[in-house]
């Protein structure tokens, strides 16, 4: 009876130990950062966010893969004025006043959907 109690605790605290792993795993290589703005999109009504960008100068944004971001990006940039002109990969090509701007979209994280843009060029949040 002894052995048989032994082994579930160690297997259970085997489980355990398992289970910490995956998930500092997961944060490490998400980026704990990244797992707030995460959290903060889903749990809010926003369906797009705004998050840190590492590079000065540049804005970023977040939204959700089911969201259609490709739409949604172009009628964002429309919201602030600017006519989409064309797509070429990643690189979506807007016009306003004369000027031209290239918002790149990556996926992320199989889920989400990154915008980066020029700082101050429009706001793509809700």
């Amino acid at each position: 009876m002894k052995k048989k109690r032994r082994t579930v605790t160690f297997g259970f605290m085997g489980f355990l130990v398992l289970i910490v792993i995956v998930v500092a795993t997961y944060l490490n290589n998400v980026g704990y950062d990244n797992v707030k703005q995460i959290y903060r999109l889903e749990t809010t009504s926003n369906s797009v966010i705004q998050i840190d960008s590492i590079i000065s100068g540049k804005e970023r944004y977040l939204t959700k893969e089911k969201n259609d971001p490709q739409e949604l990006l172009k009628s964002r940039m429309l919201r602030e004025g600017w006519v989409f002109k064309e797509q070429e990969g990643s690189g979506y090509f807007f016009e306003k006043d004369g000027r031209n701007e290239i918002v790149t979209m990556q996926k992320w994280n199989h889920f989400y959907v990154i915008y980066d843009l020029n700082e101050g060029v429009a706001n793509l949040e809700d």
